[in-house]
């Protein structure tokens, strides 16, 4: 596919709390957008405050795709999710409209953008089960011993992720990173990182975090777990759902000082999460870095590559 026939992409990307959603919001305005996100989490219904949701009244009338998608509880694999966000695109494309890509998730944007051949390999509830009844040490290393080099990139701690590794890795008999290949892109790309400071990142997590906690994220996870929404998988979502879940779990819940020790220490994995997001985002030679609130360079950006 020639690069003129590919379908224009705008990406918006980089570390939680760097300004993507605002960013993108004030863009695909702007540009008569509809967008399409590209985070791990925000595709569950219910899962609002801890996810950082922009509301209905936030979204400004701008069309969103692949946000409350899906009910907590699910597991969503990499080929379900891209096969999902290209039929979004292609819908946005249709309409005359420019599709915006919006996210922190590595993987979901590499697959999107890179056009990841993914093996459609069905859920297996019988073993996903038996998977699911093993520690997440142990899967880390039965995951080692059938696929080294998937264990090496993997989030060690997202044991949603490590046990759809091991069933695509176990039920199609090769290793889950020789599955995943590239084809021919399908798209023309504009990557756009929103970038501050680390200073001033790790104020914005640190303020944003206080926010979510007053607007209700306890309660809101209270309310999940409270629904029959399982402690381990919301867990395995990410450092919000896993430290607030291990806090309400606590027999000293209810003591304040307990309470703002979990968000303290909370606060020092998010600053350490963004670190690595960072790490890895800025491998990438592609990525047009720019101030956040930077609206007139994001548009000149934007202007020359579809113009």
């Amino acid at each position: 596919m020639g690069q003129a026939s590919k379908i224009p992409l705008i990406v918006i990307l980089g570390p939680t709390s760097a300004g993507k959603t605002a960013l993108s919001l004030t863009l695909a305005k702007k540009f008569n957008g509809e967008i399409v996100s590209a985070d791990s989490r925000q595709v569950y219904r219910g899962l609002d405050i801890g996810t950082g949701k922009a509301t209905v009244r936030e979204r400004r009338g701008i069309a969103h795709h692949l946000i409350d998608w899906k009910n907590p509880g699910n597991t969503i694999s990499l080929a379900e999710y891209k096969k999902a966000a290209d039929a979004a695109i292609l819908g946005i494309t249709q309409r005359g409209k420019i599709p915006f890509l919006v996210g922190g998730s590595a993987l979901y944007l590499k697959a999107v953008v890179d056009n990841y051949l993914i093996p459609l390999v069905a859920p297996q509830p019988k073993l996903r089960k038996k998977l699911d009844r093993m520690t997440t040490s142990e899967l880390v290393r039965l995951l080692k011993r059938h696929d080294a080099i998937t264990a090496s990139k993997i989030d060690i701690e997202n044991r949603r992720r490590i046990i759809r590794a091991l069933e695509v890795t176990l039920t199609s008999g090769k290793p889950f990173s020789s599955l995943q290949r590239k084809g021919e892109p399908l798209y023309s790309c504009l990557k756009i990182g929103p970038l501050l400071t680390r200073e001033d990142l790790y104020k914005k997590i640190d303020d944003r975090l206080d926010a979510r906690v007053k607007r209700g994220l306890i309660a809101e996870v209270q309310h999940l777990l409270d629904s029959g929404v399982s402690s381990s998988w919301l867990s395995s979502l990410g450092l919000e759902y896993r430290h607030i879940t291990a806090f309400l779990r606590d027999s000293r819940a209810k003591n304040i000082d307990v309470r703002n020790e979990y968000i303290s220490t909370l606060k020092y994995a998010i600053h350490d999460f963004a670190r690595r997001q960072l790490v890895w985002f800025r491998k990438d030679p592609q990525i047009e870095w720019i101030a956040p609130t930077n609206i007139a360079h994001a548009s000149r950006l934007i202007r020359k590559f579809l113009f």
